[in-house]
């Protein structure tokens, strides 16, 4: 497990503005593979000092070049290792030799081919850690900045459009484990009108990998929006700390994670070596940590669209307008879904708005019905409208209105002039629009969607984050040694565990029955987790009859039990009435400590109900995690069952995150949530 270490991490300014760079494999022709970064460095204005190494040619592409890297002037900030497999480990001892202090490892059948390849990669890692030089890749696409003009890269991305393929300088700044989605990335916000700052492929990750890059980019002056594209969350205590570096300076994390599945994580294996990470788990350190997570690189543009606006909302309120019932529907719906709220407008200003059209639906969103289509001053100033009811975000449908010549040039100049009139608000259009309008209306600051579903959903997923940043800052933990005490801890957390009883005899049984006044009889015994599914649980016994009863089953099925649950006794509890939840922690070989909060019972898993949550954290994340799980819904009554306290629930999740990190891995299921008190009746401990 890697923790984060900011200051290595801000090493990778060198990958972005080295003052000097090796370009060890340069070649003279420029679309050859070692001969690109060369050529884009020249292209783009790149104002440090370049060096290309070539055994064969005193001059690369008008520049001079040199035999070695040895023959080098000065130790160059950055070695970018332009050669073939073969050749990489020699050429990085090389380039550590003459001092570089970063390289760039295009090449690839290293870790991603199996064990031999492993083997090789870890040889470089042992070359770069010994010259204490960081690495990027091996199989990595390399790194492009068009803040500084420096590329290091061998894409052919910026052949695209006849050989103006580059994006615009703008904001948005990309981490990727794969260079051919990271480069997707790149063309399409380029055909977004959407700036790129800088651009990096991580490739196999054995040294630098997307959580580095994140942390650089959150403090990176000119990046407002971090773009990610992740396979591995194999080191994810490292990757957690890099979203809250992230999250303090609200800086938002659009995240594609892919490998969601068993299947899916073997294919990643065989790309970057990547490990796969339980999903679920996945998901909910994103949503703790207020990443944004793109279920594709469609919605992963779209969400990037919505971030670089810089505006993120922290409440859900929306003011939505449509020039279709259509739109009007499409918009509820995925508000409903995404916990957006629509309110209702006042009755005064939906006065103001029938004078101007009395075909109006009046209620939220607006539907501004077909007198829209034709006259654009009903549709923008029904659009200046929404922005005035001076809700967080505005959310306007107005369908192929600007691919019509008529009105796109009666539209646009009203569209254009809206973010400036309202600066602290979200604006986000759903249209069908030309390229050269998208790009204008993106640059004016205002979000451009093709779905008024999309649209909706990314404003519900911003929303989210804007929730998420607004929590106090609270650094993921590291694992300590567990604690040997751990019942005394769970009591002082919170978490009372049930008083048990052996019992041997029915009269034992009964004994207990008249101390506890009802109780539940159970098996107990080494290797035994689940009581329920070898029939070993009677609860809720409250009277004699009903006790002897109980007591000669639990005999009977014990006598039935093959060997390896010999040892089993049977012991007696107080019967705990209340709602069932699962609690633990779990340490995880990735994330590190996590509380674990479900559904309890013996329906846990077939509800496979489960939340994870980083530790340690507060109030807002306990009551965050409670809401996500069925079981929380019964905590002020369900169908007749009294309210119990679900505020010593929160207090006890907060104080088990904090002692989470010198905790075992355990499991309380159930633990019963009363009207004055947290107790659990089952321990399970994993030594």
């Amino acid at each position: 497990m890697l923790q984060l270490d900011q200051k290595e991490s801000a090493k990778l300014k060198l990958c972005f503005s080295p003052e000097s760079a090796a370009i060890i494999g340069a070649s003279a022709d420029p679309l050859k593979f070692g001969g690109r970064a060369l050529k884009f460095c020249l292209e783009r204005g790149y104002g440090g000092r370049l060096y290309p190494v070539n055994a064969k040619n005193a001059i690369v592409q008008g520049v001079k070049a040199y035999r070695h890297i040895s023959e080098l002037p000065e130790a160059p900030d950055i070695a970018v290792i332009a050669v073939p497999a073969p050749l990489v480990k020699e050429s990085l001892e090389a380039a550590g030799e003459k001092g570089a202090r970063i390289a760039i490892v295009y090449g690839a059948q290293f870790a991603e081919a199996g064990e031999a390849g492993q083997a090789k990669q870890d040889d470089l890692l042992e070359i770069a850690r010994r010259h204490g030089m960081r690495m990027i890749g091996p199989n990595c696409m390399g790194v492009i900045s068009l803040a500084t003009g420096f590329v290091a890269s061998f894409t052919s991305a910026p052949e695209h459009h006849d050989g103006d393929g580059w994006p615009e300088p703008g904001t948005v700044s990309v981490a990727s484990q794969s260079g051919a989605v990271g480069i997707q990335m790149f063309a399409q916000l380029r055909d977004r009108g959407l700036g790129l700052a800088n651009w990096i492929s991580t490739g196999n990750q054995a040294d630098i990998d997307v959580a580095d890059a994140i942390a650089y980019f959150a403090g990176d002056p000119v990046t407002r929006t971090i773009a990610v594209y992740l396979e591995d969350a194999g080191r994810g205590l490292k990757l957690a700390q890099a979203l809250e570096i992230a999250r303090q300076a609200r800086k938002p994390v659009v995240a594609l994670k892919v490998g969601t599945t068993p299947l899916g994580g073997l294919a990643a294996r065989g790309h970057t070596a990547s490990m796969y990470a339980e999903d679920r788990l996945v998901g909910d350190i994103f949503a703790q940590f207020g990443a944004i997570r793109a279920d594709s690189i469609t919605e992963l543009i779209d969400l990037i669209s919505a971030c670089d606006v810089g505006v993120i909302p922290s409440s859900g309120q929306v003011a939505a307008i449509s020039v279709s019932g259509g739109g009007a529907v499409m918009i509820s719906d995925a508000a409903s879904k995404h916990g957006l709220d629509l309110p209702e407008y006042p009755a005064d200003a939906l006065d103001e708005l029938k004078k101007a059209n009395p075909f109006v639906i009046d209620r939220n969103p607006i539907d501004i019905s077909a007198p829209s289509m034709s006259d654009m001053s009903i549709t923008g100033g029904h659009l200046k409208w929404g922005l005035e009811r001076n809700k967080p975000a505005m959310i306007g449908y107005i369908s192929h209105v600007p691919m019509v010549p008529r009105t796109r040039r009666e539209i646009m100049p009203q569209l254009l002039g809206f973010r400036s009139s309202h600066p602290g608000q979200l604006i986000a259009i759903a249209a069908n629009m030309l390229p050269e309008d998208r790009k204008q209306l993106v640059a004016s600051g205002v979000a451009v969607f093709e779905d008024p579903i999309a649209a909706t959903e990314a404003v519900a997923k911003l929303v989210n984050a804007g929730k998420a940043h607004s929590k106090p800052a609270r650094i993921p933990s590291a694992p300590s040694d567990p604690r040997a005490d751990l019942q005394d801890c769970l009591s002082d957390v919170g978490l009372t565990l049930a008083e048990e009883r052996a019992v041997r005899s029915p009269d034992d049984a009964l004994a207990a029955l008249s101390e506890f006044g009802s109780i539940a009889l159970k098996f107990a015994g080494a290797g035994l987790d689940h009581k329920t599914e070898i029939d070993g649980v009677r609860a809720g016994l409250v009277d004699s009859d009903a006790v002897r009863k109980a007591f000669a089953h639990l005999e009977g099925v014990a006598a039935k039990i093959g060997p390896e649950l010999r040892n089993l006794e049977i012991i007696a509890q107080p019967h705990v009435k209340g709602v069932e939840f699962l609690i633990g922690v779990r340490r995880d070989p990735s994330f590190g400590p996590l509380v674990v909060l479900g559904t309890g019972g013996p329906l846990s898993e077939l509800f496979d109900d489960l939340t994870y949550a980083k530790a340690p954290f507060g109030e807002e994340e306990a009551e965050a995690m409670i809401g996500k799980v069925k079981a929380g819904r019964m905590l002020s009554g369900w169908r007749g069952t009294a309210p119990v306290d679900g505020q010593l629930l929160v207090q006890s999740l907060v104080a088990l995150s904090n002692a989470a990190p010198s905790l075992p891995s355990f499991e309380i299921n159930p633990a019963f949530v009363t009207c004055n008190r947290v107790v659990g009746v089952d321990l399970l401990v994993d030594r």
